[in-house]
């Protein structure tokens, strides 16, 4: 009998250790402010993946299309599909965020930052022709057909400087983590054991020896470009990139990969997190100078998924072309402000904003983001990646 009660007392404590632990990880926010129908948008940071373009230099022994002659563009470059997107892109901005700005522009409204690559900096210009028609009296071309354009400045920093945007091209201690997290992460192992035979039979069919998840990765990308340019691809190749199957997983797996794990989010995002939070921090206290109203970064797949899982919103897919993330800052009443979270994968003219992982809400204070994601926050760049001057 007493064994009996004993049984019931440990269930019961184990219950409620459970539950303790559960509830240390969830923070509440019932006592906080939260974004209504009567809060005011005052500030949007927007990532957003360039528009569609062609394959990179990573192409496969046997494939048909691997010469530059047959992309006219160029290697990696915008297509005038992918110029039509991004247009898109930018007119959906001005129904979003027009009132917020007005109808002109002005370099105190807006800051637009790309990465220093041709792709992400045309899309940044084409975005721009569509978020900033010229008025009438911005018409710079003067003639019986003017030119509906105006030129808008883009910024950007070189690669090896461009962390956060571009990511750890030179931070040692992302790499050894990564390369750490590869052998070790039971997921990883997994993929490898499981799709052996796929791995096999691609590399087979391809010419190449596909030996890594970044090796399926890059063909997954060079094969899906090559169909939505209308490519004939051969039969293994239509098979491989079916919507839903194996090489799409792995491919949509490795993004995940970059931000697998808390050392690696703070090295691949936290600097990109890092200068988004201090931007609505600045924007509260009536510190940004110019008082700027949006904020647009034009970046690639891996920007744009590397920040939703960093921030536990990420699941498993490719980031489409022209895919963008918004975070929106709100006011209301006595100086209250909320922060909520959104993801446009294609053409959604509404959005529904993102739940905050262990929050439990669609909105929050920054000073609860900070609670949140403080340890994937970094310091000094150098420092945090170990170069040594």
């Amino acid at each position: 009998m007493w064994s009996f009660f004993l049984v019931i007392l440990l269930l019961i404590m184990s219950n409620f250790n459970v539950t303790s632990q559960s509830q240390q990880t969830v923070l509440e926010p019932k006592s906080e402010f939260c974004c209504t129908n009567a809060s005011k948008l005052i500030f949007g940071i927007v990532l957003f993946r360039h528009g569609i373009r062609n394959i990179n230099n990573f192409n496969y022994p046997n494939d048909p299309y691997k010469d530059e002659i047959h992309w006219p563009e160029g290697f990696g470059q915008l297509t005038n599909e992918g110029k039509q997107q991004i247009y898109e892109l930018g007119q959906f901005f001005r129904r979003r965020y027009g009132e917020l700005l007005g109808n002109k522009y002005s370099p105190n409204k807006v800051y637009v930052r790309s990465s220093d690559v041709d792709r992400t900096l045309m899309s940044a210009l084409a975005c721009l022709a569509a978020l900033f028609e010229p008025t009438d009296d911005e018409i710079w071309h003067k003639s019986i057909n003017p030119i509906k354009w105006q030129p808008i400045p883009v910024h950007t920093v070189p690669i090896k400087l461009d962390y956060a945007l571009w990511g750890p091209e030179d931070c040692p201690k992302f790499w050894t983590a990564h390369e750490k997290y590869q052998k070790e992460s039971p997921e990883v192992q997994r993929i490898y054991t499981e799709y052996a035979d796929e791995f096999a039979h691609w590399s087979e069919m391809c010419g190449k020896n596909l030996t890594t998840i970044l090796d399926v990765f890059n063909l997954y990308h060079t094969l899906y470009i090559e169909s939505i340019q209308n490519k004939i691809l051969p039969d293994w190749a239509r098979e491989a990139i079916k919507p839903n199957g194996t090489m799409e997983y792995i491919t949509s797996f490795y993004f995940k990969m970059a931000s697998g794990t808390k050392e690696l989010a703070r090295l691949q995002t936290g600097f990109l997190l890092k200068e988004i939070f201090e931007l609505f921090a600045q924007k509260i206290n009536s510190t940004l100078q110019p008082n700027r109203l949006l904020w647009l970064y034009s970046a690639h797949d891996y920007t744009v998924s590397s920040l939703l899982n960093s921030l536990g919103l990420f699941e498993l897919h490719v980031p489409p072309f022209s895919a963008s993330v918004h975070m929106e800052l709100y006011e209301a009443g006595d100086k209250e402000h909320c922060i909520q979270i959104f993801y446009r994968k294609s053409n959604e003219e509404n959005l529904t904003p993102m739940e905050i992982l262990n929050y439990g809400q669609k909105c929050c204070t920054l000073e609860r983001l900070y609670e949140l994601y403080g340890d994937i926050i970094p310091g000094d760049h150098d420092e945090e990646c170990g170069i040594q001057d």
